[in-house]
């Protein structure tokens, strides 16, 4: 009995077992396996329908129920689906990513998921998650050359974003991340490198100068480290050192900068430029150092403007264009000058530098240099003065004695000057309105200041013959307002003036000529 039971039950249960095997090792899988195996087919294409059914089947698949290995696979088949179908859709990124997290977050990360995250993150533009993720799983992207390219991308991404928010240690770091990468470093600007040094240059324009110390410091640091040349950024300092820097010691850093400037590529425009800034300071430094000089300890010597020579001499071979030399050697010349040929000497010199394509503009040193032309010697103020005296002379309204003082003036100074055919005869003329008098005695006022600044610009404020003709000009300002009292009054200002001017022109030893 037992052996028949056992006979009829054995297979039964055989057949089940077979039934139950079979069932979960092949109906089960073909549900999921059948639409994934589908699905890779279409992967490989880069037609959107055809991406779009082989995510359909992957989701077919997962809804199969398959389990482990199975439905990690399929997962990571779904991720990748949707990350190329956000070539087409641009939100479909985010859809991949949401599938990866959760397939990292039960699987743990492979290679091939590490990379696909990679990518999606890139794709995302969300650069900050893209290198952290290639700083911290480094050995399995490695694997794959093309994640070293997607994490430099992102880097010069951020360090964009990090130079328009003049960020500048932020710039540098991923810049430098890039170099390291070893990819795309052909993308970096060569201006790189002097993002501190711009930085400084912002500094200092905004009145931060420890803040552009610190900026050029670390260029200098910077720089030294990857061997290139430290001039530009030892520059930045020494512009930070210069209001209270000692002069004579700026000027000897700046002159071994000027022998550091063949460490600099020739012919590069910003080499030049920095050349001659380098002599242009050098120059000014000279300059410095004689006003810190103690008072009353003399003009500079003949060995001191031979230095002066030499330095100007630097700035025009650096920039043969440029008026700054000539403005600095010129005004020196001018201000030292002792006699009239000495002073058209340092008018040529600023002339020069009037000339040049990048000449002197300054409004107030093209005025000087008008007003010493027009002015001419001291020949020609004895000139100007004789016409003066003569249109005196000729003034019908004037008293016989006050042209009679006219015309001995005239006597005097004719030897000293030729003011050309004067006529000395009374010209009719009618009495002049209150306003024209006072526009008379401007002008004559200006013609006067003219005249005699050969004699005076030399001279100090408090000098005599300065406070005597400011007195008179004064005096001639008051008399022209009270004109309508009596001419006698202002021609007696005009005469007193008249009469300075020339005493001015020719000293009391030509007056005991005369009168000898």
């Amino acid at each position: 009995m037992i052996t028949i039971l056992l006979a009829v039950v054995l297979p039964l249960l055989l057949l089940s077992v077979l039934a139950g095997a079979g069932y979960f090792l092949l109906v089960l899988p073909s549900r999921w396996r059948l639409p994934y195996e589908r699905s890779l087919v279409l992967l490989d294409s880069d037609d959107r329908d055809e991406l779009e059914r082989a995510d359909q089947l992957l989701g077919q698949a997962v809804n199969a129920g398959p389990r482990g290995r199975a439905l990690d696979r399929i997962r990571f088949a779904q991720a990748y689906a949707r990350a190329m179908l956000g070539r087409h859709d641009p939100a479909r990124y985010g859809a991949a990513a949401t599938v990866l997290d959760e397939l990292i977050a039960t699987e743990g990360r492979t290679a091939d998921t590490a990379y696909l995250e990679l990518w999606v993150r890139a794709q995302l533009k969300n650069h900050d998650r893209v290198t952290d993720l290639y700083a911290e799983h480094t050995e399995l992207l490695d694997a794959r050359p093309q994640s070293r390219r997607i994490a430099a991308v992102s880097h010069l991404q951020l360090a964009v974003e990090h130079w328009r928010r003049r960020e500048t240690e932020g710039a540098l770091h991923h810049f430098d991340r890039v170099r390291e990468l070893g990819e795309l470093t052909d993308r970096i600007p060569p201006e790189v490198n002097d993002l501190q040094l711009v930085k400084g240059v912002q500094s200092v324009f905004d009145g931060r100068t420890d803040d552009a110390r610190d900026a050029f410091t670390g260029a200098r640091e910077r720089a030294g480290q990857r061997g290139l040349p430290t001039v530009e950024a030892e520059l930045g300092i020494l512009v930070c050192d210069w209001a209270d820097g000692d002069p004579a010691e700026l000027g000897e850093r700046l002159a071994r900068l000027s022998g550091q400037m063949g460490e600099l590529p020739a012919g590069e425009p910003t080499t030049e430029l920095l050349r001659t800034g380098v002599e242009v300071l050098r120059l000014v430094a000279l300059v410095r150092e004689w006003l810190g000089r103690p008072a009353l300890s003399g003009a500079p010597s003949p060995s001191d403007f031979l230095e002066l020579e030499r330095r100007a001499a630097a700035v025009r071979e650096a920039d043969p264009d440029l008026g700054d030399a000539a403005l600095v050697e010129g005004l020196v010349r001018y201000y030292f000058a002792l006699s009239q040929p000495e002073r058209r000497q340092a008018l040529d010199v600023l002339d020069e530098g009037r000339n040049l394509a990048k000449g002197i503009t300054l409004p107030e040193v093209l005025d000087l240099m008008e007003r010493e032309r027009a002015l001419g010697d001291e020949g020609d103020a004895v000139s100007r003065y004789l016409v003066l005296v003569g249109e005196f002379l000729d003034d019908p309204d004037r008293s016989p004695e006050d042209r009679a003082h006219y015309r001995r003036l005239k006597d005097r100074f004719r030897q000293f000057g030729d003011p050309g055919d004067l006529d000395t005869r009374a010209v009719p003329r009618q009495r002049a309105p209150q306003d024209d008098v006072r526009r008379r005695n401007e002008a004559l006022r200006r013609r006067v200041e003219l005249i005699v600044y050969p004699r005076l610009r030399d001279l100090a404020e408090d000098a005599p013959a300065k406070v005597a003709l400011r007195a008179l000009l004064e005096e001639l300002e008051a008399a022209s307002r009270v004109y309508g009292d009596g001419a006698s009054v202002l021609h007696e200002a005009e005469h007193k003036l008249i009469t300075t001017t020339g005493e001015i022109l020719l000293p009391e030893e030509t007056d005991d000529q005369d009168r000898a």
